[in-house]
């Protein structure tokens, strides 16, 4: 098989809550911790996995701070996405001051953007960055702001850095790398089950909530497109893909609980989502066991 030697992997990292919702500022960082001594590319914060729209302001300004303080600044993508442009040019100017190097931004939501507005907020966020990288994030299924790929090309011309597109098929992500046309821009997919398929389309790599509770199997498959090395792919993918079923692709209530089978203190959610139960957690328990 063809090497894909920048193939990268960027773990979506969830934030921790504490029995009476309040963020769990000490467990959070120990979860980041422990996931910072795997080789990673990056990590998302402050994104879906990372519950975002349950948090305020304070408190995705203090997860994404505790990130940038167990990644290292370059390798912590602080997600500054929000409902309007003002919100998010004021959370990025906020975040520049507590030293963020790498931003994204998803589009606005809740209100379908139109074509002019997107265009001015993505120049308003890149101009607040201050001259740090600004990918920005589609996600039309949770935003109900959808993104053709030719608006694509045209919001990447505000001065993107890069781009996450989540919720689309590889065939989609296609569409849109061809519109792009620039192979040196940086697009992810959001589809961790698709990591060998989307990089072989050309994108850069994923951004993956999976790989954030059981990264092993993940770092696997992005060593393996890297050198080219297709038994150890196969082998990879195969684990990767069993992680992803276990997790119920990535459940928020799943993903903690993998964290506590890790021994960390994962806590309950704050988005309106049932927890786990027992009989799913014994199989979860049973899944994860062999996986590691």
């Amino acid at each position: 098989m063809t090497a894909h030697p920048a193939a990268n992997l960027i773990s979506a990292v969830p934030t921790l809550f504490a029995g009476d919702g309040t963020v769990d500022r000490s467990a959070t960082r120990a979860a980041y911790d422990q996931l910072a001594r795997h080789p990673l590319d990056g990590v998302f914060v402050g994104g879906t996995t990372g519950e975002f729209t349950t948090l305020t302001d304070d408190e995705r300004l203090d997860v994404s701070t505790a990130a940038a303080e167990a990644f290292g600044p370059d390798r912590t993508y602080w997600h500054v996405g929000h409902a309007s442009t003002h919100q998010a040019v004021r959370l990025t100017r906020a975040a520049v001051d507590r030293g963020a190097a790498r931003f994204a931004a998803l589009t606005p939501h809740y209100f379908p953007a139109t074509e002019s507005a997107l265009l001015a907020y993505y120049e308003a966020v890149v101009a607040a960055a201050d001259g740090r990288p600004v990918y920005g994030y589609l996600f039309a299924a949770r935003t109900t702001t959808p993104v053709s790929p030719d608006l694509l090309a045209r919001l990447v011309g505000t001065g993107l850095a890069g781009v996450k597109i989540s919720g689309e098929s590889t065939a989609a992500l296609t569409g849109y790398l061809s519109a792009l046309g620039d192979p040196t821009l940086p697009v992810y997919s959001g589809a961790d089950a698709e990591f060998t398929e989307v990089v072989t389309a050309g994108a850069a790599g994923v951004v993956s909530g999976v790989s954030s509770v059981l990264p092993e199997p993940f770092l696997a498959v992005r060593d393996a497109l890297r050198t080219g090395d297709t038994e150890a792919l196969v082998a990879a993918r195969e684990r990767s893909l069993r992680a992803v079923a276990a997790t119920r692709h990535g459940d928020l209530a799943h993903l903690k609980t993998v964290l506590e089978l890790r021994g960390l203190p994962a806590g309950g959610l704050r988005a309106p989502l049932d927890p786990i139960t027992p009989d799913d957690r014994r199989a979860l328990e049973s899944a994860v066991a062999d996986l590691l």
